[in-house]
Order: C-alpha cells, then sequence, then structure tokens
C-alpha cells in the first residue's frame, strides 16, 4: 500500500469518528432537556419531571397594634368626713315612790275607771274635790320595766273613798316620761279589796290583795288573791291569778 492511501485511510477514519461523535451528541440532546429546558415538552423522553413548585411568598408582618392614649384619670371623688355618732343619751333615770305622791293621776286618756275625772293631781299623796270624794295613794309600790320603753316606770295603788260606803281600790302604772311620773294605765281591783303587796317582774305586774268569793258580802274579805298583769292599751290585763283562803274578816 502506497503513502497517499494510509493517508486517506486515516482521514476517513478521523472523519468517521467525528460523525460518530456528532450523532452521538444528538442523540443524547434527543433523550431530555437540559437543567434549562421545560419539564414535559413534547418529543422528550423519560418520566417527566413534576411541576415545579410555587413558592409560597413570606407571611406578612402583622400590622402594628395601635396603642390607645391612655385613659386620662378620673377626678378624686372628695371623701366625705365620717359622720359624727352621736352619743347615746342617757337614759332616764328610774322613778321613785316618793314622786308619785305629787304625780298626775288621771289625764284626757287616761281615767280612773271608779272615779273619772278629767283631770287629777296628787298633793302629797291626796286628792279632794267639793262633793267630798277622796284619792289617796297607797304605800303599796314598785319600780320596774313595765311599758317596754327601756325606762324603769313605777306602779302604785290609789284608794277611792266616797260619801258613802265605797272604798275603791286601783292599780296605776305610771310610765317614765324622762324621769316624770305620767299616768299610761289604770285597773280596778274592786271594793274594799286592799292591797299587801306589788312587784314587777318585767314587763308583769303581780299584786296580792284581800277579795272574797262571788256572791259573798262586801263586807268581809274571804280570799288572798295573787293576780299578774300586763299592761294592754290604757288598762291591765290579767294574766292569772291563784287564790288562798284568808280568815282575817
Amino acid at each position: 500500500m502506497s503513502h497517499a492511501t494510509n493517508h486517506l485511510t486515516r482521514v476517513t477514519r478521523l472523519a468517521v469518528i467525528a460523525l460518530t461523535a456528532t450523532l452521538a451528541a444528538g442523540l443524547l440532546t434527543g433523550c431530555g432537556p437540559d437543567d434549562g429546558s421545560e419539564a414535559g415538552a413534547p418529543g422528550a423522553s423519560g418520566t417527566p419531571s413534576a411541576a415545579p413548585t410555587g413558592t409560597t411568598p413570606p407571611p406578612r408582618s402583622p400590622e402594628p397594634t395601635r396603642t390607645a392614649p391612655p385613659t386620662r384619670s378620673a377626678s378624686p371623688t372628695p371623701t366625705t368626713p365620717p359622720t359624727r355618732t352621736a352619743s347615746p343619751s342617757r337614759p332616764a333615770p328610774a322613778l321613785t315612790c316618793d314622786q308619785l305622791r305629787h304625780a298626775r293621776v288621771q289625764t284626757a286618756l287616761v281615767k280612773l275607771p271608779d272615779y273619772p275625772r278629767a283631770t287629777m293631781r296628787l298633793t302629797d299623796g291626796h286628792w279632794e274635790d267639793e262633793d267630798g270624794v277622796q284619792v289617796d295613794l297607797q304605800p303599796q309600790c314598785a319600780i320596774g320595766h313595765i311599758v317596754g320603753d327601756g325606762a324603769a316606770d313605777a306602779v302604785g295603788v290609789v284608794k277611792i273613798t266616797t260619801p258613802g260606803t265605797g272604798r275603791y281600790y286601783t292599780l296605776v302604772v305610771w310610765r317614765n316620761d324622762h324621769g316624770t311620773p305620767v299616768p299610761f294605765a289604770t285597773e280596778s281591783l274592786g271594793d274594799r279589796t286592799p292591797v299587801v303587796s306589788l312587784a314587777v317582774t318585767p314587763p308583769a305586774v303581780t299584786v296580792v290583795y284581800r277579795t272574797r268569793r262571788d256572791g259573798e258580802p262586801l263586807a268581809v274579805t274571804t280570799l288572798t288573791r295573787t293576780a299578774v298583769y300586763r299592761v294592754a292599751g290604757a288598762g291591765l290585763h290579767e294574766v292569772s291569778h291563784v287564790d288562798t283562803p284568808y280568815a282575817g274578816g
């Protein structure tokens, strides 16, 4: 073989090799897109690439909360000075039995059942009118809370003597009006029924007196009665009584 023939053969081989390389490059290009090619283009071979996921935009920062202007404090309410507590008034002094000697016995509202008058006031325990009727305070007396107004009241007995034979004994309760005895309630014990004793067990009044059985003559006393009374309106209401025989006459 000549030198020219060898040279031609070599050139031919180089041309074939170059063509083969060119074809191979073209085939590789047809197998899939380059990194910059769009996925799923027509004619592309192999598993198509997934569609690119859209990029989530970054969250917007919340708008800053607008701060309300500070509330103006209300003007302080003027403090009312504490009310001064009134000093408790002192209770009225208790009545005394001696006060009754110059006390009223009747008023426009409170009357003696056996001898009602417009008014009547004792003078040293005695009162008398132009008709000869006499009213005398008896020695029996008791002090205590009867009316219920917080002050110590008094209860006593007056005897009404008429020009005839009548001797009427009457219970009188005096209310304590700031230390002054004021007639409050009365109760007749009857004719010729002398009182033995009085006692106060608040608010009740207990009286022990002489009396008689129903139907017996007024000239005799055959019973000792212990009776308990309580104030009811302008009178005294008997709650109970107990009788025991009395042989004194």
